[in-house]
């Protein structure tokens, strides 16, 4: 009997474990992405610093600050449509298993109704 409504405490609660798995594994690829980019970052500001000292003139110094300034915006833009690509397939597969355990209700639902 104990094994019987552990079995159904389980079956009850997969749909919530499987969100909160999916809610994890974002996380941790959202995490990962943010890693990478402030890595990046400040890799890119300490060369930038070491290319400035070494420049002697106000144009070699505005065309590294170019370089850098366009380096960063492609980094920070690349991290956002990664990060966005990641939530929206978290959010659609949300969507599909809340979907899952809604038809999967009903028809529990139904199938007690007629008995």
């Amino acid at each position: 009997m104990f094994e019987q409504m552990n079995e159904q405490l389980q079956s009850a609660m997969k749909p919530m474990t499987d969100l909160a798995t999916l809610n994890m594994s974002t996380m941790q690829s959202l995490a990962e992405k943010q890693n990478e980019l402030y890595s990046s970052l400040l890799s890119e500001g300490m060369s930038y610093v070491e290319k400035v000292s070494q420049q002697k003139d106000m144009m070699a110094i505005a065309e590294t600050q170019k370089a850098y300034m366009e380096t960063v915006q492609e980094k920070m833009t690349e991290t956002a449509k990664s990060s966005y690509s990641i939530m929206s397939e978290a959010q659609q597969k949300a969507g599909e298993m809340v979907k899952g355990m809604s038809e999967e209700a009903t028809s529990k639902f139904q199938a007690a109704t007629k008995k």
